[in-house]
């Protein structure tokens, strides 16, 4: 049976949406069809369809802007809705699918790409790699206690009326200040804060004005011993210590709750360092957001240098073949930037190392010892570490 790829029709949007869900075990309803619906860039939503009209296959795109390194933004294809009908897998669609991603996204001129694999072998054949790991914390009441204090009295709840107005701005003020940070378009900000019903309990929206905001649900449960409820934090951001402090003795203080469990949190969150008693906080490996470098010329002219260098990169990659070969990335006084070569490579390596490394996130150095790249010259993975070194580790935590 032949299969047709081109962008869905209006009338197609809630097909591509049973089939994304129904990849997953699912099956959306009609609240679910009206938040896809507003977040949807139709004209970015490809579609496979069969001789009989039928949606077999999809891959979607969102346009967002993500923070470099040193303050730059660039444009970046937030991935999605990634499905294949069962029975046409095996066929080619998903190649054919994200080749046509990537192709359209270096014709918006953006020069990243990056989603969140629900089973990240499948996409680092297409060049994607763990940019920016995040880690969920789980942390007792009875252990929540900080080395600083901050302003709880000011933090007030908001209605989905007040929080749409004053969060948007909080939002991109701290995405500025981490590397790998996605801006949230103004159309994502309604679904965001008016969840779906049938999803659990309701939605606390929590803010401390200018200065940041928590969103969580209480999830009630009892014991023996009395409430043993989960406070789940979806969204904490900060923009400085007093804030951060205040908003997570906020948030850890709930009544009726025993712990607070915080998912897809950087690396090297405040709060692991904020702790009085640090041992007592769980700090397991969450998801990771993954990136693919769509545009090498703009994605490392624009972000910021730690070091003075210049090292030839052979890099590998399949779907955008006029971006492998040699290349020099060169580095002076935090600005670089990297242009062709035909000198002798200093390292080796696939499309897929190289997301992997560009936000600083994840050193060289490990996945050399981890055999996913070849060094040709002693020293080049440590040197090109320390080129792409930031003061802060990358994060970008909303699911898209």
């Amino acid at each position: 049976m032949t299969v047709e790829l081109r962008p869905a029709a209006p009338d197609e949007l809630e097909a591509v949406v049973r089939l994304f869900r129904a990849t997953f075990g699912g099956a959306p309803n009609a609240d679910d069809l009206e938040r896809v619906t507003q977040r949807t860039e139709l004209e970015r939503t490809l579609v496979g369809v069969d001789s009989r009209g039928g949606v077999v296959a999809t891959a979607g795109a969102y346009s967002f802007r993500m923070h470099l390194p040193g303050g730059a933004e660039v444009g970046c294809a937030g991935v999605c809705h990634v499905a294949v009908r069962a029975d046409h897998r095996r066929r080619g669609l998903l190649t054919a699918l994200m080749a046509e991603q990537l192709r359209a996204a270096r014709e918006r001129g953006e020069a990243i790409a990056a989603l969140w694999a629900s089973e990240a072998p499948i996409y680092g054949r297409f060049g994607f790699g763990p940019a920016a790991p995040t880690v969920e914390i789980t942390l007792a009441r009875t252990h929540a206690g900080l080395r600083i204090d901050g302003p709880v009295a000011e933090v007030e709840l908001l209605d989905t009326a007040e929080a749409q107005r004053v969060l948007p701005e909080l939002h991109t003020a701290v995405t500025r200040q981490r590397p790998g940070g996605i801006h949230r378009p103004a159309h994502f900000w309604p679904s965001t804060l008016a969840p779906l019903p049938g999803e659990g309990p309701p939605q606390q929206i929590a803010v401390l004005p200018g200065r940041g905001y928590v969103t969580y649900r209480l999830e009630p449960e009892w014991s023996a011993a009395g409430p043993a409820g989960t406070v789940r934090v979806h969204e904490l951001m900060a923009t400085g210590p007093a804030a951060t402090a205040a908003l997570w003795r906020f948030a850890t203080d709930v009544d009726l709750a025993g712990r607070t469990v915080a998912g897809r949190r950087p690396v090297d969150d405040p709060l692991l360092a904020m702790l009085v008693d640090e041992g007592r906080a769980q700090a397991t490996g969450d998801w990771p957001l993954q990136v693919r470098l769509v545009d090498l010329v703009d994605a490392f002219g624009s972000r910021v240098y730690a070091a003075d260098d210049r090292l030839v990169l052979e890099v590998g990659d399949r779907q955008l073949p006029d971006q492998a070969g040699r290349w020099a990335l060169h580095s002076s006084h935090g600005s670089g930037g990297v242009s062709r070569t035909d000198e002798a490579a200093d390292l080796s390596l696939g499309a897929d190392v190289l997301g992997t490394v560009f936000l600083g996130g994840v050193r060289t150095t490990q996945l050399l010892a981890a055999g996913r790249l070849r060094q040709h010259r002693e020293g080049a993975a440590a040197r090109l570490d320390r080129m792409l070194a930031t003061e802060v580790a990358p994060w970008h935590g909303f699911m898209f």
